[in-house]
């Protein structure tokens, strides 16, 4: 059966949607008689192009719900026996309370999310005091979070957006991910899962379709998810009583392994004419 004439599985969201059309890709029961395909549906101004004939032609729709996400265009024009799976958009934010845009990260060729898509507002205000990269990582170390950021409230808020997302879903993620965090290391940014929580994610969603997982352990369809850590400060370790944290865990930068201390020291030194002049 050509492409053409498949029926399509379309899965829409962010990164993590990405990831699951890339697992369901595995699997023999779908790729066989289904066309799998992503539809990259994150906020508005960031989609990609769903063709109608796809829609128009859809068995299943595995849909990421979010609490600001925009509705999957055309919808009217799935089939009637379309078969909708929805599940939530999933981050944690808990564990980096200081997270920023940083307007030094400027995309390039090599990195078109930029070098440090992940910024640091405490490491920005530190750089405009006028403090060098070294000053800079040793000060960070020291600062409790605490005195900055309500850790607590911060994470309450997050934590009743996620279980509410959960109620709206039929793939329930939220919890899971509230109820082990502290025990297992479940995130490496605030908005990619660990290989463990890609894994739990992707069995949820084929056992939700009754399908069998496939026996990968699907880190290529995890995509550039892994490629860059965010460290976990201290103070939010010990606000968590984080038991998979340790004060000299490695944080991955691309092919390198960084204790907190250097990262924060690179990052603190990144400029992007430098990046440019690379």
């Amino acid at each position: 059966m050509s492409q053409e004439s498949k029926r399509t599985v379309i899965v829409a969201g962010n990164c993590q949607a990405s990831f699951l059309a890339r697992a369901l890709q595995e699997s023999p029961e779908l790729s066989g008689p289904y066309q799998v395909v992503y539809f990259r549906n994150f906020r508005k101004g960031d989609q990609s192009v769903l063709p109608v004939e796809q829609l128009e032609t859809c068995a299943i729709l595995v849909e990421q719900i979010a609490h600001k996400a925009e509705e999957l265009p055309d919808k009217d024009r799935l089939p009637a026996d379309c078969r909708v799976v929805k599940f939530p958009i999933l981050w944690m934010n808990s564990l980096w309370p200081t997270r920023a845009k940083d307007p030094r990260n400027t995309p390039t060729d090599a990195c078109p999310a930029g070098p440090y898509p992940y910024g640091d507002s405490l490491v920005l205000q530190l750089l405009d005091q006028g403090l060098t990269p070294d000053q800079v990582a040793e000060r960070y170390l020291e600062t409790d979070l605490s005195q900055i950021v309500d850790i607590g409230r911060f994470h309450e808020i997050n934590e009743a957006k996620l279980r509410m997302l959960d109620k709206r879903a039929d793939v329930k993620l939220g919890g899971h991910l509230m109820d082990n965090f502290v025990q297992s290391r479940l995130f490496v940014t605030h908005n990619h899962p660990t290989m463990p929580m890609l894994r739990f994610i992707a069995d949820k969603v084929f056992e939700a379709l009754g399908i069998e997982p496939p026996p990968s352990d699907l880190v290529a369809a995890s995509g550039g998810m892994q490629q860059i850590h965010m460290p976990v400060h201290p103070s939010v370790a010990r606000h968590f009583g984080l038991s998979w944290w340790n004060a000299d865990l490695e944080y991955r930068y691309h092919s390198e392994w960084l204790q907190t201390a250097e990262f924060i020291r690179r990052y603190a030194a990144y400029k992007p004419e430098a990046a440019a002049a690379a």
